[in-house]
């Protein structure tokens, strides 16, 4: 009989299928509370929703999904993925399907700003213990992705249980020399793998400098920074280097381990040394990820803020900044000077790690006084850089360099003054002229000076510089376009509420009514209350996805070009984020024109076709033969996760397309996207052409739509901002 029962005994219980990380790490069963009173899975539970004994204990309890009781199909279907790291890297195709099909188009969807009001009213309409409220985010949570690149992908990877699980997480501190590990010859070879690393970050050391120095008997030549530089830079370039990853199947793993015993060692205590710095800025734009504990903790990784904190706190205990010290401007403006490079290369640093902190929580989060004192702390440097390129000749990297850093002073004006002159529409809108106009001068003197720097360097160098100069420009023009758009809209919205008091500063709430804006604009009589959104859409409204699709034309001919025989391997914090954030908010202008106009931008054959090439290369700098793009997205690669979220939105841009194809009347199809079925209820003639419908909308007031007379851009006087520097990011430590 007890046989009898054991046969016929129900499939385990829900402890079989979900289980905490602490009951899990013990072996001991999970006695759970219901599936539906459970709060999100992979995240700590309120005391509530704990499990027993961790309730009991008053102990974390996150819980996972675990493939005990469940039958094998199901098992296989939803194991994270697995790291082959000596399997062969599977066909492309195969690949693309792998990443594409791991991807869920809601995870992506939450986080649009373009589904915020329709979604948030679906489930408080839906009711009943079924619905999840919890678990979709908050108008903050959405703000965040639609402002910030690093709390867009953070907030869609925290979504997804495979990203990192398998994590390398050193548990014993490492006692053997790295200098064992990687002979001189190794490290001169390996590091011939880094030279887009160094095209980037200038100021990183040699591997064999580094090794001299972890071999010498001085006890000041090495620390605990020193040594985890060492071991990042070997691990980075293994990744790169056949022959070596094929050579030395084991090496990989050594240096996995005492890069993650090295890393926490100087995260709790980071020493006072230049290579701290090297080692934050490195971890901070290529690997930002790789220091993580756990996989609970990786998508919290994917934003830099604790290397860029470190790197500025430790630089200010270096005497690195402030800048404002006579020698080195002493250095940069004598052309023959012998420390040129070596000072140059220092305020390339310095400015690397101001841009990276101003922007980690966007840019609409600064305050005015804080953007100017960040610019008068740039114009000396700047003024420099000029006299620089008037009188020296630059190689192809210097000239990058310079030009890069011009990018993001530009970028850094523009802000400044649409910040405060957005409650005058007139003033926002030559605001964004002027920094079209700049940005398309900028390129012109890009392609100027690299056009007659083509003896100083290689041409893998001229040609790199050149795409990626166009593409930087191309998306601080588009960034500025989109933020008029934004600050138009909610200068609309505050008109119409009678709120308008001149508050420099939007609310969540008031930023995520883009939509609902531009349709009422499209409604709304000439003389209604901010109808400047009309005249903003005119000009603007067809360039700006026109820009963002040009970024993305640039980064792809930036992929094609090879550095000695190495492929292109971009930063993520100010190249790899830009392009996932730019086809994020193509997703978006084409839910906005959906909702508005009932078809797509003129160009989404064009942004469809873009979206897989991106993508593509962008997995290609976490794969290779001996990795796939899947093994690397599970050890918290962030390249691949971007992939990732590329090919998910293509996804979504694509399913949208095609049920717009079936008949903008079909309710089902629309509700898909939470779109209203009856699009002729906006006012918008269907039969006319798309943009002809912008150019129906008059301008407000007269024939011209601002009173161009003002002068607005005598910004010089305006600008100079004598105070002292303060940092705008740097959390107490």
């Amino acid at each position: 009989m007890a046989q009898d029962r054991r046969t016929e005994r129900v499939p385990r219980g829900k402890y079989a299928r979900l289980i905490c990380h602490g009951c899990r790490s013990r072996k001991i069963k999970c006695v759970l509370p219901d599936l539906g009173d459970m709060g999100p899975l992979g995240v700590p539970q309120p005391p509530e929703t704990s499990c027993e004994r961790c309730r009991n204990l008053t102990l974390e309890c996150i819980i996972e999904r675990t493939t005990l009781g469940r039958p094998p199909a199901k098992s296989s279907h939803r194991k994270p993925p697995q790291a082959k790291r000596s399997a062969p890297l599977e066909k492309a195709e195969e690949k693309e399907d792998e990443v594409t099909n791991a991807l869920s188009d809601l995870e992506i969807k939450e986080f649009l700003f373009s589904e915020a009001a329709t979604g948030e009213e679906q489930n408080s309409s839906q009711g009943g213990g079924n619905s999840q409220p919890p678990q979709r985010p908050g108008k903050r949570a959405i703000f965040r992705s639609m402002t910030e690149a690093n709390a867009f992908m953070s907030s869609v990877l925290g979504k997804d249980a495979a990203f990192g699980c398998e994590i390398t997480h050193a548990t014993s501190r490492w006692s053997q020399p790295l200098s064992d590990l990687i002979s001189d010859e190794m490290a001169i070879l390996l590091d011939n793998y880094l030279v887009w690393h160094r095209f980037f970050l200038p100021e990183t050391p040699t591997l064999v400098n580094l090794r001299n120095r972890l071999t010498s008997e001085e006890v000041s030549s090495t620390n605990p920074a020193t040594n985890l530089l060492f071991a990042l830079l070997c691990l980075t370039s293994l990744d790169i280097a056949e022959p070596f990853a094929q050579r030395y199947p084991h090496l990989k793993q050594s240096l996995q381990l005492a890069v993650s015993s090295y890393g926490q060692e100087f995260i709790f205590s980071p020493p006072t040394h230049p290579d701290s710095v090297a080692v934050c800025l490195f971890l901070a734009e290529f690997r930002p990820t790789l220091l993580a504990t756990s996989q609970f903790v990786a998508h919290k990784a994917v934003s830099p803020e604790v290397y860029v904190n470190l790197a500025y706190r430790i630089s200010e205990r270096l005497n690195i900044l402030p800048t404002r010290d006579a020698s080195l401007f002493d250095e940069l403006m004598n052309p023959q000077s012998p420390e040129f490079e070596r000072r140059f290369n220092d305020s390339v640093q310095e400015l690397k790690i101001l841009s990276l902190d101003f922007g980690l929580d966007g840019f609409l989060s600064k305050t005015l006084h804080a953007m100017r004192g960040i610019f008068g702390h740039m114009q000396p440097l700047i003024d420099a850089y000029q006299h620089v390129l008037q009188y020296r000749e630059c190689s192809p990297t210097v000239i990058f360099h310079i030009q890069w850093n011009m990018s993001f002073y530009v970028l850094l004006e523009g802000l400044i003054h649409a910040k405060q002159c957005w409650s005058s529409p007139e003033s926002l809108f030559l605001v964004v002229e002027e920094v079209e106009r700049k940005c398309q001068e900028q390129i012109k003197i890009s392609n100027s000076l690299l056009l007659n720097a083509t003896g100083q360097g290689r041409r893998e160098d001229l040609s790199a510089a050149r795409s990626l100069l166009e593409m930087k420009f191309h998306w601080v023009f588009a960034g500025i376009c989109g933020l008029g758009l934004l600050y138009t809209s909610v200068l609309r919205t505050r008109l119409i509420e009678g709120k308008n008091d001149g508050d420099p500063d939007i609310q969540s709430k008031e930023s995520l009514q883009i939509v609902d804006q531009v349709a009422g604009s499209v409604n709304s009589p000439p003389d209604a209350p901010g109808q400047y959104l009309s005249a903003f859409l005119r000009r603007f409204g067809e360039v700006y996805p026109q820009q963002l699709v040009r970024v993305l034309e640039s980064f792809l001919e930036c992929a094609e070009v090879q550095n000695d025989g190495i492929a292109f391997n971009a930063p993520l914090q100010q190249v790899v984020y830009g392009i996932v954030f730019v086809c994020k908010n193509i997703v978006e202008n084409n839910f906005v024109q959906v909702r508005v106009f009932g078809r797509l931008a003129r160009n989404h054959e064009k942004q469809l076709e873009l979206f897989p090439k991106c993508a593509r290369c962008i997995g290609q700098m976490a794969a290779s033969p001996w990795k796939s793009t899947k093994s690397a997205f599970a050890s918290g690669c962030v390249y691949a996760a971007s992939s990732k979220i590329i090919y998910g939105l293509h996804n979504i841009l694509q399913r949208l397309r095609t049920e717009l194809s079936k008949g903008t009347k079909s309710n089902e199809a629309l509700d898909l996207f939470n779109i209203p079925p009856d699009l002729s209820s906006i006012g918008v003639d269907f039969n006319m052409p798309f943009w002809d419908a912008w150019n129906l909308w008059p301008h407000v007031g007269s024939s011209s739509p601002f009173d161009t007379s003002l002068d607005l851009f005598n910004w010089g006087t305006g600008l100079n901002y004598d105070g002292d520097f303060e940092p705008t990011n740097i959390s107490g430590m």
